[in-house]
């Protein structure tokens, strides 16, 4: 075998500079056959059934079966047969073209085979595979004692989704990490380019990825979504059968018309099912989700109740969102948890359920106490929507005046959140919110019922005036850029207002009869209906005018009366300083004068 073997690589050989030398007859024919050739230091690397013949002056090569081992080393000085000059059993055939009936190039990991040609180029070797899926190339040269490459593979043939062709090079040499580089096109229907950039080394417990291996891919699309330089690599080394982590990180992006934040997936698995793991997502360095995922015909992901801190919460959504300019939590515990039953079918929904406890919140000059939610939400069909109602409690609001016992609903409507409804204790009496959208620049309307005007005048603090009543009414208002209402009503029905003036108030009122008269009636003003008109500019500048159509003593006796009232002042200010008392009491007794009918 071995003399048969030495002559047929003499003839193939040399049969090229023989054929120039020589004049051969074209009738001439000549065939070597040999049954099987081996390189012993790769016991993967044989050929089997190799034939060559001449035929009209042309050398043509076959091969029945041929079988390579890339990642095969015979460097190193071995004495085994072949190995100290042989690197490859490909080096040891004829430098002449052969057609392979079954050719199977083994790889780190993976198998290659089929019907494919062996074409030689100068110092090249071209390997040429015939496939259902297209055509597959890959050009090999030797170099020391390794190997580069580069071809062109069909996408189908590594997976069926990748339908676009696959680019690759990389090479290989012994003692040194074995390094690929490929790129193509995303399975539909996703659309951007991947690059693949891996290095791997072999080990007593076989291949593994080395953490410089990257698949970056630029730009992916899909749908209505975008997302930038997306990147995954492995967690230090990745073996093929033992624990492996890995880490998919990617830029902020879009969402529809909404910016989508950068982050980054923690993925990791252990024992010999690969199918299932641990996930976590880091949405800022301080910020993480915890859970579970697990690979059965789909992609499932559960991440179970946990504890997030809420001011670092805010801060990331401030990061990415159109939230109210000056709005801000102080503290709170916040408990969220998810479940998706399959993440890669969208037909799937996703579910995410959240509490807040013991929440304070900010805005401005504006506290809210003991805030408390829980919501339930859910995408499904590429769109949020709310699970059952979405609660929202506090038990204070300071706006400069109080208001306690806080209770909303929220729901999701076209992907957007919505306030079902707000309702608060203020004065005695009762606030109500109408339905309105949630946004950075809300603007809705707040209804009045039974409020107090005992409590209000009271919390005005202006000495010696009281009153009774039950107001009502409603102020429409927006934000936008600031807080401000435009055509707000009120109204109050048989009521009463007493003004108990002042020693010198009421000396300077027996020289003034205007005053005098105006003091007179203020002292006992009883009201059958009182009602005003307010508004306020997103500057804090407010105009009350207030009319009052009632009774009041004239001269001893109860006289209809008709009193109209104009008040202007910056609210926002008063109510930042807590100064509207002191205000009030200081300007009312001279804008009294000349007011009454």
């Amino acid at each position: 075998m071995k003399t048969r073997r030495s002559l047929l690589l003499c003839i193939g050989l040399l049969w090229p500079a023989l054929a120039q030398a020589l004049p051969l007859p074209a009738w001439l024919q000549v065939q070597a056959t040999l049954a099987r050739a081996q390189v012993p230091a790769c016991p993967k690397e044989q050929a089997e059934g190799l034939a060559l013949q001449l035929n009209e002056g042309r050398i043509e090569g076959r091969l029945q079966r041929l079988s390579l081992d890339l990642s095969c080393s015979r460097s190193g000085g071995g004495t085994a047969e072949g190995e100290g000059d042989a690197l490859s059993l490909l080096l040891t055939l004829p430098a002449i073209d052969f057609h392979i009936d079954r050719l199977t190039l083994h790889l780190p990991e993976a198998i290659v085979t089929g019907v494919a040609e062996l074409r030689h180029t100068r110092q090249h070797l071209e390997i040429i595979w015939h496939t259902d899926a297209g055509e597959a190339r890959l050009e090999l040269l030797p170099e020391q004692q390794g190997w580069r490459w580069q071809g062109e593979l069909p996408g189908m043939l590594m997976t069926p989704v990748l339908q676009q062709p696959l680019f690759f090079n990389g090479g290989w040499q012994p003692g040194q990490p074995l390094r690929l580089a490929a790129e193509g096109e995303l399975p539909p229907p996703l659309t951007g380019t991947w690059q693949l950039q891996l290095a791997a080394e072999q080990g007593e417990s076989g291949w593994q990825l080395l953490p410089e291996s990257r698949l970056k891919v630029a730009r992916l699309r899909w749908k209505q979504l975008e997302l930038n330089r997306l990147e995954l690599a492995p967690v230090g080394n990745m073996m093929r059968n033992g624990p492996w982590r890995a880490r998919l990180s990617w830029q902020p992006g879009r969402w529809q018309q909404q910016t989508l934040p950068g982050a980054a997936l923690l993925l990791s698995g252990a024992g010999a099912d690969r199918r299932q793991g641990a996930v976590t997502l880091e949405l800022t360095r301080g910020l993480q989700l915890k859970g579970d995922w697990h690979y059965d015909r789909g992609l499932a992901l559960t991440m179970p109740n946990q504890s997030l801190p809420v001011t670092e919460v805010w801060q990331w959504l401030n990061g990415w969102l159109a939230l109210p300019v000056g709005l801000t939590f102080e503290r709170g515990k916040l408990q969220l948890s998810l479940m998706a039953a399959n993440l890669l079918d969208t037909g799937q929904p996703i579910t995410l359920e959240a509490t807040l406890a013991e929440g304070q919140l900010s805005y401005r000059d504006m506290h809210a106490e003991q805030l408390a939610a829980s919501l339930q939400l859910q995408w499904d069909k590429a769109r949020l929507r709310s699970i059952g109602p979405q609660a929202l409690s506090a038990a204070q609001f300071d706006v400069g005046v109080p208001m306690t016992d806080i209770h909303a609903a929220l729901n999701w409507r076209k992907g957007k959140p919505w306030l079902s409804g707000l309702t608060a204790r203020a004065f005695g009496g009762q606030l109500a919110f109408a339905p309105m959208a949630l946004s950075a620049t809300p603007n809705g309307e707040v209804h009045l019922s039974d409020i107090e005007l005992e409590q209000v005048l009271s919390y005005a603090g202006v000495t010696g005036l009281t009153g009774s009543g039950k107001l009502h009414g409603r102020l429409p208002f927006s934000f936008d850029p600031s807080f401000s209402i435009n055509g707000g009503k009120a109204y109050s029905d048989n009521g009463w207002v007493s003004y108990q003036a002042g020693e010198p108030l009421l000396a300077t009122g027996e020289s003034n009869l205007s005053l005098g008269l105006t003091l007179g009636l203020l002292s006992d003003l009883r009201y059958q209906r009182l009602e005003a008109d307010i508004s306020m500019a997103a500057t804090g500048e407010a105009v009350i005018d207030s009319r009052l159509r009632g009774q009041a003593p004239v001269m001893g006796k109860m006289h209809p009366v008709n009193f109209n009232y104009r008040h202007q002042e910056n609210l926002l200010q008063l109510l930042a300083s807590l100064r509207f008392a002191q205000e009030l009491s200081e300007r009312l007794p001279a804008r009294l004068q000349g007011e009454s009918e």
